[in-house]
């Protein structure tokens, strides 16, 4: 993060200061992302725009989760968020590709989803968690919000056909 000052890295990835507050910051953020990603769909933005800023959220965080690891001395420290971002906006394209379903009804079980796969971590996801630095900061959770991108669509599914 060479030339970058260190307010500026620490603001990006603890997201303004929202990964320092007390509590499931994992979670705030995450319900950030939410509702940054449904007001993005009622607004009328394409589903690219939310898989670009879910690329984008990524593409910053690994440096960035990089910098928070090597600064804090610890491994996926608990105020850097922007990977909760990454993973929830990834999640949050069920919005999009939940054919049918409401998109608030299709964000919140992908927020369901996100938050318990993002803390169970199974497989695949606890395995990309111990790639190096930022890598598995990062990427377990946007594999968790892949695989709560599945489940949510699948979600609505069942529920639609449930109820008729």
């Amino acid at each position: 993060m060479a030339k970058v000052s260190d307010g500026f890295v620490t603001a990006i990835g603890s997201l303004f200061g929202l990964g320092r507050l007390p509590g499931p910051t994992g979670t705030y953020a995450s319900a950030l992302a939410a509702g940054i990603a449904l007001g993005a769909f009622y607004l009328g933005a394409p589903v690219w725009a939310i898989g670009a800023a879910a690329a984008a959220a990524a593409a910053v965080g690994i440096p960035v989760a990089g910098w928070f690891e090597r600064r804090l001395a610890r491994k996926d420290p608990r105020p850097f968020v922007l990977d909760e971002v990454a993973g929830m906006l990834v999640a949050a394209l069920a919005a999009w590709l939940a054919a049918g379903a409401p998109a608030w009804a299709s964000v919140a079980s992908a927020f369901v989803w996100f938050r318990l796969l993002d803390i169970l971590k199974p497989p695949p996801v606890r395995q990309a968690e111990r790639l190096p630095g930022g890598w598995g900061v990062v990427l377990d959770d946007v594999l968790a919000g892949a695989a709560a991108l599945a489940l949510a669509i699948g979600t609505m599914f069942m529920l639609r056909w449930a109820i008729g």
